[in-house]
């Protein structure tokens, strides 16, 4: 694929992460001072220091990015943190304290479902932060705090650079959230450092563009497909299956990895390839345990790992190789990988990745 190539929206918000990230890290992190940048938050009236509870909320990819939110939230910060999809929220009598935090991610800031629940939300007297592309939105402007995605006008329906910067500014705000709260950030912030570079040189790599190209094309010639990861993981499997759902019009399901064992093995077999995240090391044995039972059911398996890995790359049918990352990004080039599958995929069907059936997307910035 010719990343020059400027015919697709989609893949050219694709190939602009690299330097959308850069410029997000910069913003918000002083390598200076190893320390964070959030003058919206520190020239409010939020104490970080009393948060008892902070809930995340969202729509479609923006829960995705929630459920990122509120594990790594809890993982930094160490603040309690849960996430509920924006609709199911506002119909609940969900608990809250004068202490609670909701943290509504939309990247028009003007869906329905979401503006139900900030409005219900002020009603309660519940302190907001809204994370959005949209400054003159309607969430905006019910919010506390509007904390911009900043990616610039994202034209294609399927969300990639909205959504990965999304989890990028979550990230920065648990990392600002743990820093006001006495934890030590400075391993994170080195992890965090070399991170757009690592990321351009892979995808400036043709032999990694020709690789996922050609699984691409082999996954053309299914109708359904499994996704799987754990942890931050997780939620790259989620946002994967839904990327492959909207541009493909595949079948697609996004699992925690160990949750495919409990009913959904009874659907494994030679026509239902699984996608299965595996560069998590910590986890190698769970993996490796996971890949020979799919196997053993029939299922070819499409394997996103390490440089390093020797196991699942030899039982698996299509291997990506990805560069090892710290466990707090690990997550960024496999959902990156996902978007190019998915955008690669459709092309290789005959769908226009830019036109999706059915769905619509609201631009306002």
């Amino acid at each position: 694929m010719n990343k020059d190539n400027k015919s697709s929206s989609m893949k050219k918000d694709i190939f602009d992460q690299p330097k959308l990230i850069e410029k997000l890290i910069n913003n918000r992190i002083d390598f200076s001072r190893y320390s964070m940048n959030f003058p919206e938050i520190k020239n409010s009236s939020l104490n970080v220091s009393s948060i008892d509870r902070v809930i995340f909320t969202g729509m479609g990819t923006s829960y995705n990015a929630a459920l990122y939110g509120a594990n790594i939230m809890e993982k930094i910060s160490k603040i309690p943190s849960k996430t509920q999809n924006a609709s199911e929220l506002y119909h609940n009598d969900y608990f809250y304290t004068k202490n609670t935090l909701l943290i509504t991610i939309s990247q028009s800031g003007e869906s329905s479902d979401v503006i139900e629940i900030m409005k219900s939300a002020k009603s309660k007297n519940i302190f907001q932060i809204v994370i959005s592309e949209s400054k003159s939105s309607e969430a905006a402007k019910i919010s506390d705090i509007f904390l911009p995605i900043t990616s610039g006008i994202e034209n294609s329906i399927a969300a990639t650079k909205t959504y990965s910067l999304s989890l990028l500014l979550l990230l920065q705000l648990s990392l600002y959230f743990a820093e006001m709260r006495k934890i030590s950030i400075s391993k994170y912030l080195e992890d965090i450092k070399d991170f757009p570079c690592l990321l351009s040189r892979y995808l400036n790599e043709t032999k990694n563009i020709n690789n996922i190209n050609k699984i691409a094309r082999y996954l053309s010639k299914y109708n359904n497909i499994f996704c799987l990861g754990r942890g931050s993981l997780f939620t790259v499997a989620l946002e994967g299956a839904l990327k492959i759902k909207e541009t493909t019009y595949i079948h697609a399901e996004g699992y925690n990895t160990e949750e495919l064992r409990h009913g959904p093995f009874a659907l494994l077999g030679k026509n239902i390839p699984v996608i299965i995240c595996a560069n998590d090391n910590l986890q190698k044995g769970k993996n490796v345990s996971i890949v020979n039972d799919i196997i053993s059911c029939g299922s070819p398996v499409i394997a996103l790992v390490t440089d390093r890995e020797k196991y699942i790359s030899k039982l698996a049918n299509e291997v990506i190789f990805l560069p090892e990352l710290p466990e707090i990004l690990h997550h960024f080039l496999p959902l990156i990988v996902f978007q190019l599958l998915s955008y690669n995929t459709s092309i290789a069907i005959g769908n226009n990745p830019d036109k999706l059936r059915n769905l619509s997307k609201i631009i306002k910035i």
